[in-house]
């Protein structure tokens, strides 16, 4: 079974968004543990989500492409989703438990979380969960995240959320393997080691969603 909800405010954001955001997470609780709903897929318009046909196939740079252009003249944040847990500073978590972690991203180094921040977002969230504990996190970060245009690289929030556009990166000549993705329609994107052959400038940001012109 899977649930549809529109966790988006439209406008005007600054009065709806706590309203919308509360009742979607009041939702979401309730399919995830009292109507044992396996996923529940929440509408998030403003969301550009990036995932890849694998490792290092250039999901992070083509996030950083995207955030550079759209920061010159918007306020973009990145968010990035990780299955692996790093050493963080605690006075840079948003939220914490055994299962989750959610960081403000502030160091400058290689990180992919930092590299989003130097590429000009105005704030970058690093989420550290195991997958089986993803729907958790979502939880979380839907109380967090303003309605304002993210940029998001993650493997696995596909199964969560339902972006206003989706990228899946690919090395040029490779068979894709991650089949499962295919199924929430990703725009494939493929990378030759230099050049990805996706425009980002065919993208847009308005009324509060991305998609292409």
């Amino acid at each position: 079974m899977e649930n549809q909800i529109n966790i988006s405010p439209l406008n005007p954001p600054e009065k709806e968004s706590g309203q919308a955001l509360k009742g979607a997470l009041r939702t979401n609780e309730a399919h995830f543990r009292e109507l044992g709903v396996k996923k529940t897929t929440l509408k998030f318009p403003n969301l550009l989500l990036i995932a890849g046909n694998g490792r290092n196939v250039g999901k992070t740079t083509l996030a950083c492409k995207i955030i550079s252009w759209f920061s010159a003249e918007k306020e973009v944040v990145g968010l990035k989703i990780s299955p692996h847990f790093y050493e963080f500073n605690e006075a840079d978590v948003v939220f914490k438990n055994k299962q989750v972690a959610i960081v403000e991203e502030k160091k400058i180094d290689t990180k992919d979380s930092s590299l989003m921040l130097q590429a000009g977002a105005k704030k970058v969230y690093f989420v550290m969960v195991k997958p089986e504990h993803l729907h958790r996190a979502v939880e979380h970060m839907i109380k967090i995240l303003p309605n304002k245009l993210i940029v998001c690289e993650s493997g696995g929030l596909h199964e969560y959320v339902n972006p206003g556009l989706f990228l899946m990166v690919n090395r040029k000549g490779k068979e894709i393997v991650k089949t499962n993705l295919l199924q929430y329609d990703p725009i494939i994107v493929n990378n030759d080691g230099k050049n990805f052959d996706f425009d980002i400038h065919q993208v847009e940001f308005k009324n509060h969603q991305i998609k292409l012109k």
